[in-house]
């Protein structure tokens, strides 16, 4: 009798997940000493539309930087 796979069964093939929605997360560091200093995260739609994606990453990022603690002095985010 012929044994397929491993032991630890038959290999059935890769597994294809497909997801609709993404984790951000934006990491601020003291240049100095590279430490943590604040950690924000938000959640995206993930489209095949590379613009459509790349709109809702831009409101994402900014929806977390609005959060940033140090907010009322924004630094300029390019377009």
């Amino acid at each position: 009798m012929e044994r397929l796979g491993t032991p630890l069964g038959p290999w059935l093939g890769p597994t294809v997940t497909q997801y609709t929605q993404g984790t951000v997360i934006v990491d601020v560091f003291d240049p100095k000493t590279k430490d943590l200093l604040w950690r924000g995260q938000g959640v995206a739609a993930v489209s095949d539309d590379e613009q459509q994606y790349e709109q809702e990453l831009k409101k994402t990022v900014a929806a977390i930087v609005d959060k940033f603690p140090a907010a009322g002095n924004k630094v300029a985010m390019t377009p």
